[in-house]
């Protein structure tokens, strides 16, 4: 009853999509509300032929880590304004999904999706497809992927690159440090660590891995001796969690320091702006390491469940080793010597990073935004 009733909803938009006179208005919906995507295609939109830019936020009394223009309106997510605008805006850019599974002719809809999908994703798990004008890929390696994840023929599939990564040419080390901890000297090393969250809404509530009692993922870490490594070597590791993931109990420590993105808009910073300023990223499974080789800079993964995860979540690409740009470290041990080469200037993975980035990329510039935007509004202006 409740998937009939989801599925009329969707037809009666559509519908009302159909008939509704068009605005020249852009639509920003991601995830999050201030997310790298929105961001860069809010930044591109300023140079562009449209009226007005509506923005979907969780709060619209939170404001964004960027100066908004008068033509700037944000609207709450679900509410009455995010469905008006879906229906009679000419264009819609997405992040995440939506309940417009597919628009009229005379709306133009660009999928962003939020990285390169190393985890199994979209219909390979399960869930809808898409019927988007067109899907944002990076390279003729990753196109079929996408195409395969959302259910959409690869001629839709446009190579552009992701406008998020335009973000990660922003700042640098410097320029962080002084927005964030401008009472506190520059480390020598900053590292940035993004664990994965480890449950699928789309599969009965599905783990996707093993639950190790802390946001690292690893069953036998240890933040104390991980803080004094850092304290030892001048370095600082910011930490942020997925967000679904508690973090009531989470302290900071003298080197560890643990962000959100209240954290991130206080500073007027961006997930990929301070991405782009660090010197090293620790991850698991998570989009960002194939964004990061952009940068050409070192990577540490430590991801104990990965044989779990594979028979659970799955991975896009098989067998994963082969698409990672790193050794993965299982345990914490062998993270800590990792770390260590990091730490040392040594760089064992470089060759292989390079390779993987022509394999995963065709451009590595801050432009995809604009080659985003000229496919939109040549579709609208041909």
């Amino acid at each position: 009853m409740k998937k009939f009733l989801k599925e009329a909803m969707r037809s009666l938009l559509y519908f009302v999509a159909r008939v509704a006179p068009k605005t020249n208005t852009a639509v920003l919906r991601g995830p999050s509300s201030y997310e790298d995507n929105s961001i860069a295609i809010y930044l591109g939109l300023l140079s562009r032929p449209v009226k007005s830019i509506v923005w979907v936020v969780n709060d619209p009394q939170i404001l964004p880590p960027i100066d908004l223009g008068r033509n700037v309106r944000l609207v709450k997510r679900g509410g009455f304004l995010d469905v008006y605008y879906s229906v009679t805006a000419r264009f819609l850019f997405l992040t995440y999904e939506h309940y417009l599974r597919k628009t009229p002719p005379s709306q133009i809809s660009v999928n962003l999706w939020h990285g390169v999908p190393l985890k199994a994703i979209g219909k390979m798990v399960g869930s809808e497809g898409r019927a988007d004008d067109f899907l944002v890929a990076t390279s003729d390696f990753t196109r079929p992927i996408y195409a395969k994840a959302f259910g959409m023929h690869e001629d839709q599939c446009i190579i552009t690159g992701q406008a998020r990564t335009d973000r990660m040419f922003d700042l640098d080390r410097q320029a962080l440090w002084q927005r964030a901890f401008p009472d506190q000297p520059v480390p020598e090393k900053v590292y940035f660590w993004l664990p994965t969250f480890r449950l699928t809404k789309h599969v009965k509530e599905q783990r996707d891995g093993k639950a190790m009692g802390n946001i690292f993922n690893c069953s036998d870490f240890s933040e104390d001796l991980f803080n004094s490594h850092l304290a030892e070597n001048n370095a600082v590791c910011l930490v942020k969690p997925h967000p679904a993931t508690p973090q009531e109990s989470l302290k900071n420590k003298s080197n560890i320091h643990y962000i959100d993105e209240a954290w991130l808009i206080k500073h007027r910073l961006t997930l990929y702006q301070l991405t782009g300023a660090v010197d090293c990223l620790i991850s698991d499974i998570s989009s960002i390491i194939v964004d990061f080789m952009l940068l050409n800079r070192p990577v540490i993964l430590l991801f104990e469940d990965m044989k779990e995860f594979e028979g659970n979540r799955g991975f896009s690409l098989n067998p994963i080793t082969d698409y990672l740009p790193a050794k993965v470290a299982h345990n914490f041990q062998s993270f800590m010597i990792e770390l260590a080469l990091v730490q040392n200037g040594q760089d064992p993975y470089a060759e292989k990073r390079r390779a993987l980035k022509k394999l995963f990329f065709k451009y590595d510039d801050a432009n995809a935004s604009q080659r985003i935007l000229d496919y939109a509004f040549k579709k609208l202006l041909p």
